[in-house]
């Protein structure tokens, strides 16, 4: 048995609906241009079409604080 066999498959959409504040955390207060970059994908993939307008606004205000 190696380490990948033990972990849990993960689903992407679940995983930005239950954490979606986490992730947009991220986005805010990191100084990590990797991992905001790597936030914002997965939001902007895993991300309701729906909810993209909202979600774009959000990211605006946070690219007008910095």
């Amino acid at each position: 048995m190696n380490a990948l066999d033990s972990v849990e498959e993960v689903d992407p959409e679940t995983f930005i609906r239950k954490n979606r504040e986490k992730v947009l955390a991220v986005i805010r207060q990191s100084d990590d241009p990797f991992a905001r970059a790597c936030a914002w994908t997965l939001l902007d993939r895993y991300t309701p079409d729906k909810e993209l307008d909202r979600l774009h606004d959000e990211l605006d205000t946070v690219i007008k604080r910095e």
